[in-house]
C-alpha cells in the first residue's frame, strides 16, 4: 500500500471520529432542552395564609399585689409553692425568729389598739363613708378636668391637677383604712391577739393569705411604683426608666426585719400599660374596645379591653384590663408585644415568583388550557422568602391605580411558574 492510500485512510478515521463527537454532541443537546424547559415550567399553587395587621410596641404590668414584710429577723420555710393560686386564709410560710421579737410586741400593741377604737366607734361608721362618698366625687371632678387639660395642651394645669388628686387618693386611703378597721370583729381581733401572743412565747411566726390570689416570692422593685389604685395616672414618660429586676429568696434564707418575704397577687383582674409612638396607629380605637395581642412575650393571643386612653401630643398610652391569663404574667413587669388591629385571608406565594410588567407587580400563571397568562397581585406583607398577596373580591379582582382599575389577581387553584424568566405571556405549556 503506497503512501498516499495510507494518509487518505487515516483521514478517513478522523472524520468518522469527528462524526461520531459532533453526533453525540447533538444528541446530548437535545436530550437535555426538555428537562431544561421542564424547569423553567415547573409550578406550584399559592398557600392560603392569615397575616396580621400590626403595631410591636411594649407594656407595662400592672398587678393588684398585697406585700408581706418580716415581722422580725430570722430564717424562712415557704409552704406555699410559687405561682400557686391560695384561698383566703392559707398558711404561706413559717418564720424562725432568731431573736428580736420586737416587731411581734409592736403589732400585739396595734391589735390591742383597734380593739379599743372599736369600742367606741358606734355611729361614726356613716359619718365617715358620707365623707368618702364626698372625696370620691371630688377625685371623679379631678379626673374629667384632668382629662379636658390634656385634650386642650395645658400640660402644666394638668400637673398642677395630678398633685390634687394624689391628695384625694391620700384622703380615700385613710378613710378606707378606717372603714376596714371597723370591719374586724372583736371575736377576730382576739383570736389573733392570742395567735401573737403565742408566737411570741415560742419564737416562730405563722404567715396566712389575708386574701385569696397567686402566691409569689418574687420581687421586682416596682410594687408600689405601677399599683391599682393609681392606674389612670401614668402616661408614656413612665416607659422612660422601666427595668425588670426580680429578686427572690430561698428556702432557709436569713430576713432582715421589714424585708418583703412575699406577697399575693389578685388573679381575678390586672391591667396593662401599653405604650403607642404614634397615635396615628390607634385610630379608630375607643375606650370601651375590646384589644387582641400577641407577639414573643404573649402566649397565643390575649384579649383584653380598653379602660382608658390617654394622650400627649402624638404619643400616648393605652390602659387595658384584663380577667383572664394571669398565671402566664403574674411574675412579668415589663414586656413586648403586638396590638393586632386587623387579620387578613391571603395567599403566601415565593417569592421569587414576583414580576414587574407594565409597572404592576404580578406572576406568570398556567392556565387551565396550558396558555401562560400575567396575574397582578397586591402585597400586603413579605419576609425574606415569601410575599403574602391580597386574596381579592369575592370574584378574586384587586382594584388598582386609586381604585379605578379592576383587574383579576391571583385564586387558589392558578399555577403559579416558579422561574418566570423561562416564559412569556401567552406562550403554550404542556
Amino acid at each position: 500500500m503506497s503512501q498516499e492510500e495510507r494518509m487518505n485512510r487515516r483521514k478517513r478515521k478522523k472524520r468518522i471520529r469527528y462524526a461520531l463527537f459532533g453526533f453525540v454532541l447533538v444528541y446530548i443537546f437535545f436530550r437535555s432542552v426538555p428537562s431544561l424547559f421542564a424547569i423553567g415550567t415547573k409550578t406550584e399553587l399559592p398557600e392560603k395564609y392569615s397575616v396580621d395587621d400590626k403595631i410591636s410596641t411594649e407594656a407595662i404590668i400592672i398587678k393588684d399585689e398585697t406585700v408581706y414584710t418580716s415581722d422580725g429577723a430570722g430564717q424562712v420555710k415557704f409552704i406555699a409553692k410559687e405561682g400557686e393560686r391560695v384561698p383566703v386564709g392559707a398558711k404561706i410560710l413559717e418564720l424562725t425568729l432568731l431573736s428580736d421579737t420586737s416587731q411581734l410586741k409592736e403589732r400585739l400593741e396595734e391589735i390591742e389598739n383597734k380593739i379599743a377604737v372599736l369600742s367606741e366607734t358606734g355611729g361614726e361608721n356613716s359619718r365617715e363613708k358620707d365623707n368618702g362618698n364626698k372625696i370620691k366625687d371630688g377625685i371623679d371632678d379631678v379626673i374629667d378636668e384632668i382629662q379636658a387639660s390634656i385634650s386642650r395642651e395645658k400640660f402644666d394645669i394638668a400637673d398642677d391637677l395630678k398633685d390634687k388628686l394624689i391628695s384625694y387618693y391620700n384622703k380615700e386611703m385613710e378613710i378606707s383604712y378606717d372603714d376596714t378597721l371597723i370591719g374586724y370583729s372583736l371575736e377576730a381581733l382576739e383570736k389573733e391577739k392570742q395567735e401573737i401572743e403565742k408566737q411570741i412565747s415560742n419564737s416562730i411566726v405563722n404567715y396566712y393569705s389575708k386574701i385569696s390570689g397567686i402566691v409569689s416570692y418574687k420581687f421586682d422593685g416596682y410594687e408600689k411604683d405601677y399599683t391599682v389604685a393609681n392606674k389612670d395616672l401614668y402616661n408614656y414618660s413612665d416607659f422612660k426608666s422601666i427595668k425588670e429586676q426580680l429578686k427572690s429568696s430561698a428556702t432557709g434564707e436569713k430576713v432582715e426585719v421589714r424585708q418583703p418575704i412575699f406577697k399575693i397577687i389578685n388573679n381575678f383582674e390586672w391591667y396593662m400599660l401599653i405604650k403607642i409612638d404614634n397615635v396615628d396607629d390607634i385610630e379608630g380605637y375607643k375606650e370601651g374596645d375590646s384589644i387582641l395581642l400577641s407577639g414573643k412575650d404573649i402566649i397565643g393571643n390575649l384579649r383584653g379591653h380598653i379602660e382608658k386612653i390617654s394622650i400627649e401630643g402624638d404619643k400616648g398610652v393605652i390602659l387595658c384590663r384584663f380577667n383572664r391569663n394571669f398565671e402566664n404574667y403574674y411574675d412579668k413587669r415589663y414586656i413586648k408585644l403586638d396590638i393586632i388591629k386587623n387579620k387578613y385571608d391571603s395567599f403566601r406565594i415565593k417569592k421569587k415568583c414576583v414580576i414587574e410588567k407594565d409597572g404592576l407587580k404580578g406572576v406568570y400563571i398556567k392556565d387551565i388550557s396550558g396558555i401562560v397568562r400575567f396575574r397582578p397581585i397586591e402585597i400586603i406583607s413579605e419576609d425574606e422568602d415569601y410575599v403574602y398577596i391580597s386574596t381579592g373580591d369575592k370574584n378574586n379582582y384587586i382594584y388598582i391605580e386609586e381604585g379605578d382599575k379592576r383587574l383579576r389577581t391571583v385564586r387558589q387553584f392558578d399555577e403559579i411558574i416558579l422561574n418566570p424568566s423561562y416564559v412569556e405571556e401567552g406562550m403554550i405549556l404542556e
